[in-house]
């Protein structure tokens, strides 16, 4: 039985390092049970027992084996890691020690006496057998690492890279500890190798999720967000339940100022780890940027709950309720804020605000006057809201005070109801010079190509005209401005370069040969067209001026002239120059939207009112053309060369005879004639 027995234990003797443990365990056991004190078998069940690492297991065999036969019992460097592995350090020291009296030489015994030394944090001793180790062989990687890993956690970042290289350039194909090598230079801020290190290590360890999670950090610190995105999402990849990938992901976002992205990554950050999220702050602030104010007061809230001094979440609950309009409840929360840090001016700002929309102007003026305007983006708000403040509580010179700061910030861009409101302030302190030389100054400053205030200030003016408050003179020279200044805007807006050429539908009579033979234009009559949109005394008031211009109407494309008649042609014009010309699509026009044109009666201005051009009131209500063109006279229109004839289109049952004698007429190669 004895010589069976040894030939299975000679067989697993071959196999011990092998992968087949159930087989052999199953083997060993047999024999066990039938001699339980079999030296070798007790041995080998220890072996097995430590690579399965069950280490208790393993203690229970190599015990009974030393007792068996201690005189031959050699494997005290595995009973020394199995009582190292459950923390029974001293038991493992004395096993490391009887390797010294069996091998006095062993570095690795010295060695691992050095790793059980540090384990009961006896760190003198520790360095001192790590030393040992190397001073028996020098080439010995493993005391190097063990070494540059205590300095390591000793924060002893440099002297730990010391030994980490030296490990390294004994073997480099051997070398494993590229983490712990990239770490400690990354905490003494050499990133780039750091990146070397941890990428190698990530080329050999395509599982470390930790680690593609710290390359993330280094390129976010160093502001290359999309190798930083790159690294994190890879850390997910490989473990999906990461939180603090998805924390480190959404911080990137959030400073990338991408607050549906943050919100998203927070969120997934939380639920993956809530009881150790702790970025409440950032989480409650993407989702105020989104909108999403309930969730984000929450968070604020367990902000909060952390810090009870938390000034600055208060003041971003009480934003929460501004924003959705809940005003008494937002005061409450910007008051606490002021209570916690009477400093933070930001949040004086916000309470002015809400006290603001709550139409109490006295506290608006209060808070905003505690405001450290040096720190607020939007000063313009703030100027605008005071001026409406002063304004209704009737101190007039500091509204007056305000909008003209705002003037002053804005200049040609200052928007109409800026002067509108300061007119209305002159109004009310009864000083009418200044209102017309507001209205002046915003004509003069104007330099938009949109929402040209020009018809409001002439119905404006014509309402202080009708009660005798300015002379007709000064009305008369402020809308002939308002005329010149939106002709001139009109024309820098004139879409001519999709019109090569305009066309008229005229009676053919010797009179329109006349016209066309001495380059002349059809003008039509302006009161006539103007009768439709202004009342009998408003006409009158501006006819001075109105006689002044003249108006002529086209389309811009050739229509149908049989339509018309036989007596009908169509001359085509084309453009030379146009200056202080207006166009005017007949078809934008509504005259029904005038009734709603913001000016026959004024008002302190609040609320968004309709602005428009004094060029509208020229649109042709009936359409009989596609466009209008204003002239605005400064000489002698009938010889203007900025319209020229190009061709005349004659119906089809034209005669020849009529064509001829058109031809000698005109007298000009210059303009074709087409049937």
């Amino acid at each position: 039985m004895n010589n069976n027995i040894n030939t299975l234990l000679n067989e697993i003797s071959y196999k011990i390092n092998g992968d087949e443990f159930d087989k052999t365990l199953d083997i060993l056991d047999n024999i066990l049970k039938k001699v339980p004190k079999n030296y070798r078998a007790n041995l080998y069940k220890g072996q097995i027992c430590v690579e399965k690492k069950e280490f208790q297991e393993a203690i229970k065999y190599f015990e009974e084996a030393k007792k068996v036969d201690i005189k031959t019992f050699k494997a005290y460097n595995l009973l020394g890691i199995s009582y190292h592995a459950i923390g029974e350090y001293d038991k493992a020291i004395n096993c490391f020690n009887e390797i010294l009296k069996i091998t006095p030489n062993s570095c690795s015994a010295y060695n691992l006496l050095g790793i059980t030394y540090y384990k009961k944090n006896d760190y003198k001793k520790a360095i001192e057998y790590f030393n040992k180790s190397i001073e028996i062989n020098p080439k010995y990687d493993k005391a190097y690492n063990n070494l540059a890993l205590f300095y390591y956690r000793n924060k002893n970042y440099d002297i730990a890279i010391k030994f980490f290289e030296h490990s390294k350039s004994l073997d480099e194909r051997i070398f494993k500890a590229y983490d712990m090598l990239g770490m400690s230079y990354y905490k003494i801020g050499n990133y780039d190798k750091a990146i070397e290190c941890l990428i190698k290590f990530l080329q050999h360890n395509q599982n470390s999720y930790k680690i593609a999670n710290t390359l993330g950090a280094i390129y976010s610190y160093l502001k290359d967000y999309d190798k930083a995105i790159k690294y994190f999402t890879k850390a997910i990849e490989i473990n999906p339940k990461y939180a603090s990938a998805y924390n480190n992901l959404a911080s990137i976002y959030f400073n990338k100022k991408n607050f549906d992205k943050a919100a998203l990554y927070f969120d997934k950050a939380k639920r993956f780890s809530e009881n150790y999220f702790s970025d409440y702050y950032k989480l409650g602030f993407s989702y105020y940027s989104k909108g999403y104010y309930y969730e984000a007061i929450e968070c604020f809230k367990k902000v909060i709950e952390k810090n009870e001094n938390s000034y600055k979440a208060y003041n971003l609950i009480g934003l929460c309720y501004l924003s959705n309009s809940e005003y008494e409840k937002s005061i409450k929360y910007f008051e606490k804020a002021i209570e916690i840090n009477g400093e933070y001016y930001e949040v004086y700002n916000n309470l002015a605000i809400a006290y603001f929309n709550l139409k109490n102007y006295a506290k608006t003026i209060e808070n905003f006057n505690l405001t450290n305007l040096e720190i607020i983006k939007d000063k313009l708000d703030i100027y605008n809201k005071l001026a409406i403040s002063y304004f209704y509580i009737k101190d007039y010179n500091k509204s007056i005070e305000y909008y003209n700061k705002i003037m002053s910030k804005l200049n040609y861009k200052t928007p109409f109801y800026v002067y509108n409101n300061l007119a209305i302030l002159y109004y009310l302190k009864k000083d009418y010079d200044l209102i017309l030389k507001t209205y002046h100054k915003y004509l003069d400053n104007y330099k938009s190509e949109n929402n040209f205030a020009s018809y409001n200030i002439f119905l404006l003016s014509y309402n202080l005209l009708t009660k005798r408050l300015i002379k007709y003179n000064d009305f008369l020279i402020l809308f002939e401005k308002c005329l010149i200044k939106s002709i001139e805007n009109n024309s820098y807006n004139n879409d001519i370069n999709n019109i090569s050429s305009i066309y008229e539908i005229m009676e053919y009579d010797i009179e329109t040969l006349k016209l066309i033979l001495e380059n002349k234009i059809n003008f039509k009559n302006s009161k006539e067209l103007l009768k439709d949109k202004l009342n009998e005394k408003q006409l009158k008031a501006i006819e001075p001026i109105i006689n002044k211009i003249k108006l002529f109407s086209f389309d811009s494309n050739i229509k149908n002239i049989s339509d018309y008649g036989n007596n009908t042609i169509c001359v085509e014009y084309y453009f030379s120059k146009l200056n202080s010309v207006s166009i005017i699509k007949n078809s934008d026009n509504n005259s029904d939207n005038n009734k709603e044109i913001y000016g026959k009666q004024a008002k302190f201005i609040t609320e968004d009112i309709k602005y428009d051009s004094l060029i509208s009131i020229f649109s042709d209500n009936k359409k009989a053309y596609d466009f209008n063109i204003l002239f605005l006279i400064k000489e002698n229109i009938e010889k203007f060369g900025g319209l020229k004839v190009k061709a005349i289109y004659l119906p089809n049952n034209c005669d020849e005879f009529d064509i001829k004698l058109i031809k000698c007429i005109l007298n000009n190669d210059d303009i074709k004639l087409y049937k």
